[in-house]
Parts: C-alpha cells; sequence; structure tokens
C-alpha cells in the first residue's frame, strides 16, 4: 500500500521565521529521506524526468535514497545537475506536478529529496583530459556556473569572470539566505571551482575587455542574467522610498542600511515579490502584496506564497496601483490604486485584467516596492551592436552563439528571467555549441 501523505518536513513556526533570516525550512533527517523516498512507485516512463528541463534520472537517485545510499544518489543527481544543494532548495520542481501519485495523494518531495543526498554526502567532480582549450565565462549566475562544469568535464580551461565580489548572480544578490543560506550556496560552487575552475571576482566586462577576452581565448560565454530593473513608469517612482526589488534585495545582501516604514507595498506577484515582501516583514514592517490578479495567476511558487501567508503577510488581489502619491518632502505617503477584473486571456495564457472605471481609491504606505520584472543590463555591451529581441534578450543561433563569432549565451540573459534549472539547461545547449566551435 503506497503511502498517500508525504513524510512532513520540520518548518521554524511563522512566529520564528519573522524575527530571522535563518533558513525557514529544516530538512529531512536520513531517515525522514529514506522513508520519503520509498514512496516513489518507479514509473517506467518518469514523467517527473521528462517535465525536467535537464531531464534528472529522478527515478535513479531517489531509488539510491530509499537503499540509504546518499552517496550513489548524489553521483547520480551531479551527472545532470551541478548545482544540487541549490536546486534542492530553491527550485520550482515542476517533476512534482507530474509525479504519478499526485493522482493518489501527494507527490514525491523530489526537491527535498535531492536536498537530503547533497545535505547527507560529498561527491567531488572530476575534469577531463585536458584539451588546450580555453574558454571565458562572464557571469557566474547559474548559466555561467554550469557551463563551467560541464567544459571541464569535457577537459577545457575555464576562467569565470564575475563582476560582484561573491559568485552565484542572482543566488546571491536575489534570494534571501532564508530560502538559500550563503555557505550552502558555497557548497555547489566551490565543489565546481575545485574541478579546476579559474575564477575571477570583482571584474566587470565590457566591450574592451570581452575583445581582449576574444584574443585570449578560444571563445566566451556571457552568462549575465538579468539584474536590470524594470518599472512601471507611473507618475512618482522617483520619490524617496520607492525601491525595485532587485536593488533592494541586493543591498540588503550587501548589508546596506535600508529605511522602511511600517506600511510596505510590494507590487507584483512573483518570486522576486514573495522575497521582496517576505525580507520587509523580517526587517520589521507590516509589509503587503498589490497584484493586479488573483491568486489563482500568481507566477510565484505556490510554497513561497503559502509560506507568506503564514507569516502574516496580506495580500491585496485585483489591485493595479496607477500613481505613487508624495508629501511635501518628496517622500512617500500614499499609492493610489484601481480595482482591475479578469477578462480574456493575454498572450501569456492568463486572464488579462482590466480597470473597473470609478473605483479608484488610496493605500496609505511609507514605502513602494516594485517587483514586476527585470531584464538583462546589456550596457556594457552596446558598442558591439549584438543583435536583441524585443524584450532586450541576447538573439542566439541553435548553437546559442549570439550575432558576434565566439561569443555564446545562456540563462537569463538569453531566455528573460528564468528558473535555475532552466538556466542549467541553456547553458548545457550552449556548451555544445561552444565545443562545435573551437574543436
Amino acid at each position: 500500500m503506497v503511502q498517500k501523505e508525504r513524510t512532513p518536513v520540520a518548518e521554524r513556526t511563522p512566529e520564528e521565521r519573522v524575527r530571522t533570516f535563518e533558513e525557514v525550512v529544516r530538512g529531512y533527517t536520513e531517515e525522514q529521506a529514506i522513508k520519503e523516498a520509498s514512496r516513489c512507485i518507479g514509473c517506467k516512463h518518469m514523467p517527473c524526468s521528462e517535465a525536467c528541463p535537464i531531464h534528472t534520472n529522478t527515478r535513479e537517485y531517489i531509488t539510491l535514497i530509499s537503499q540509504g545510499d546518499f552517496k550513489g544518489a548524489l553521483q547520480s543527481i551531479l551527472k545532470d545537475n551541478p548545482l544540487p544543494s541549490i536546486c534542492g532548495r530553491v527550485c520550482t520542481h515542476p517533476c512534482e506536478y507530474n509525479c504519478t501519485l499526485r493522482k493518489l495523494g501527494d507527490p514525491v518531495a523530489i526537491a527535498l529529496l535531492k536536498r537530503a543526498a547533497s545535505d547527507f554526502a560529498d561527491v567531488r567532480l572530476q575534469p577531463g583530459e585536458e584539451k588546450g582549450k580555453n574558454v571565458a565565462i562572464v557571469g557566474s549566475g547559474p548559466a555561467g556556473l554550469a557551463a563551467a562544469t560541464e567544459l571541464r568535464r569535457q577537459g577545457y580551461g575555464v576562467t569565470i569572470f564575475e563582476k560582484d565580489p561573491l559568485p552565484g548572480g542572482m543566488l546571491a544578490v536575489g534570494i534571501p539566505e532564508y530560502r538559500l543560506p550563503k555557505e550552502i550556496m558555497m557548497r555547489d560552487i566551490n565543489r565546481i571551482l575545485d574541478m579546476g575552475v579559474d575564477l575571477k571576482p570583482g571584474v566587470r566586462v565590457d566591450c574592451e575587455m570581452l575583445d581582449k577576452l576574444l584574443k585570449d581565448y578560444d571563445a566566451a560565454l556571457l552568462g549575465i542574467g538579468a539584474h536590470q530593473p524594470k518599472w512601471m513608469k507611473i507618475e512618482g517612482e522617483d520619490l524617496k522610498g520607492v525601491y525595485h526589488a532587485i536593488p533592494f534585495l541586493r543591498d540588503v545582501e550587501y548589508g546596506k542600511k535600508i529605511e522602511l516604514g511600517k506600511r510596505v507595498a510590494v507590487i507584483g506577484g512573483g518570486n522576486a515579490a514573495m522575497d521582496a515582501v517576505r525580507t520587509a516583514r523580517r526587517m520589521g514592517s507590516g509589509a503587503f502584496i498589490v497584484y493586479r490578479r488573483t491568486r489563482k495567476e500568481m507566477p510565484a511558487d505556490p510554497a513561497e506564497v503559502k509560506e507568506a501567508e503564514e507569516e502574516g503577510i496580506r495580500f491585496n488581489f485585483l489591485v493595479n496601483p496607477v500613481r505613487i502619491v508624495g508629501d511635501e518632502e518628496c517622500r512617500v505617503r500614499a499609492l493610489e490604486c484601481v480595482r482591475m477584473k479578469l477578462g480574456e486571456p493575454d498572450e501569456s495564457g492568463r486572464a488579462r485584467p482590466v480597470p473597473v472605471e470609478g473605483s479608484n481609491f488610496m493605500l496609505e504606505v511609507d514605502n513602494v516596492i516594485e517587483a514586476i520584472s527585470q531584464a538583462p543590463d546589456l550596457s556594457p555591451f552596446l558598442k558591439k551592436k549584438f543583435e536583441t529581441t524585443r524584450w532586450n534578450t541576447l538573439k542566439v543561433n541553435e548553437g546559442n552563439m549570439t550575432s558576434v563569432e565566439g561569443v555564446f549565451a545562456a540563462g537569463d540573459v538569453v531566455l528573460g528571467p528564468m528558473t535555475v534549472v532552466h538556466a542549467i539547461a541553456d547553458a548545457k545547449r550552449a556548451v555544445k555549441g561552444i565545443m562545435e566551435y573551437i574543436g
């Protein structure tokens, strides 16, 4: 008889969470992981693996965990995914939505089992036989790290150039500690660096330096992510107390002093909005969400939405800001909003929000944090005249080469803001293109 409910995992209580940035989910013990892994029925066609952008052999590593072989499980995961500790915590796990057990009860806790394998085992990655060819990677986010891993496995020399002092890209500056502790992130990154990858932090690459890299290396890969804030372009965005989620989370991570009032409106319904509102809550504010659709249409991970609700965060659905109002000192004091109703589906497939005429109202606020989206920052490379899309992402061919010969790209700079596992999958495509290009 298959156990219908998943094995419970220990979490900090909501009362504990809002007072600390320590990790919310404590993870399985070895015994709990073995018990949960034993729920897997080993589907022949592995719908979980089909749903994964990198097609991890889920059945193999879960079977090994059920046998208590955590090292074997981690070795299996690392064949496809170089960031198991990270993905075990922040992946949106589409695999679980395809799990056959969802028809009977709870899906297998695949992400938590991946985390358990990385928590209870340690495996080194081995580089391949040296080929005498070298690749420069710009950016140490998921795409850059995944590309570095695949290239070293094939024996290519790899140097990563990172503009920030800490590697990880958005993992380091965009995901709060309560979801992804930095020491856990560095566990995966150090495993990659130990393969012989050279990391040069604090180096900003622009057009001139890219030209130099193309002379010194056989190819270059841009994995610069999407760190450029997208604004709503409404009146009042220049007032004191208005932030965007991406620089806000970055400033919190680097310990920059940020003054938040008691009433903080976070605009958006994605993961960045959840991270921003939950971070603001931990900083002592009464933060809340303003979102123009309903909960059903929110793109954020449902687990994050649930945790935010447990932490007392209020959600204002079917509400859209139209103006930020300031006082005589040019500080935020209110947010003018309009109520919305849902119309026909838009190009994203979600119901299009339509303003309700005459429904404008004011919300008294001390701060506004916009979290509607972000885009790649291509400003350092404008002189190169890269071909771009209408979303300001880089155009690439089937092998992920850009319009500039020898320069490849992967991750959010190509896809737009996506998940860690999508960035890994795109990096794998880019590596195939690089290998074909430099032989």
